[in-house]
């Protein structure tokens, strides 16, 4: 095999492993946002796009790369590795943080939602289950006119999946015997994050 004349971090490879990078950490913040713009049923062809084909490429590339460049060619398998391997600890904090920018960005929207439910103002047919579904602009939402305290802002339902925040006025008060079930991880008093496979 030929040997390159410039080092690994002045290809394209370099560039697209930072590329990777950058887009990875991007995404993972901005998920919750994309969950609500995205088409639903699309979250699992972007998942993949984005987490699982990228990095066994750029790891094969990078492994034929060190065998032209044994100089400086090592550094890409190793940047890239060392990545991946500090990635999926902070995947949960960094989500976690999107979800909650994602949620204080769309709150008065949603506040406005609540007070057209609990006002009468939303009308709609429900399905046999009672449910009244409609949208907002980009902002989708659930609820049931006979417990307008409760309602669900769908950000997106695909293939088994269903994430969104919950609005729930139900006041609840643990004691012996009984406790408050949670729906979810808490925003604030009244809305919570939920994620569910089924």
């Amino acid at each position: 095999m030929s040997v390159t004349d410039r080092p690994i971090w002045r290809t394209p490879l370099a560039v697209a492993i930072v590329a990777w990078m950058v887009m990875a950490l991007s995404v993972t913040l901005a998920a919750a946002r994309l969950m609500e713009v995205t088409p639903e049923g699309s979250a699992p062809i972007v998942i993949a796009a984005i987490y699982i084909v990228p990095p066994p490429l750029l790891l094969g590339w990078s492994f034929w790369a060190m065998l032209r460049e044994p100089v400086t060619g090592w550094l890409a398998p190793t940047v890239l590795m060392t990545f991946v391997g500090g990635f999926v600890p902070l995947f949960q904090p960094l989500f976690q943080t999107g979800v909650r920018l994602n949620f204080e960005q769309r709150r008065p929207a949603y506040e406005a939602i609540v007070a057209d439910a609990q006002a009468g103002r939303l009308v709609g047919v429900g399905n046999p289950q009672g449910w009244v579904t409609g949208e907002r602009g980009d902002i989708r939402f659930r609820y049931r006119p006979t417990d307008p305290g409760f309602i669900d802002f769908v950000w997106t339902r695909a293939y088994g999946f269903r994430a969104g925040v919950l609005y729930d006025d139900t006041p609840c008060v643990a004691r012996k015997g009984y406790s408050c079930l949670s729906r979810g991880d808490p925003l604030d008093a009244r809305y919570s994050y939920y994620a569910r496979v089924f």
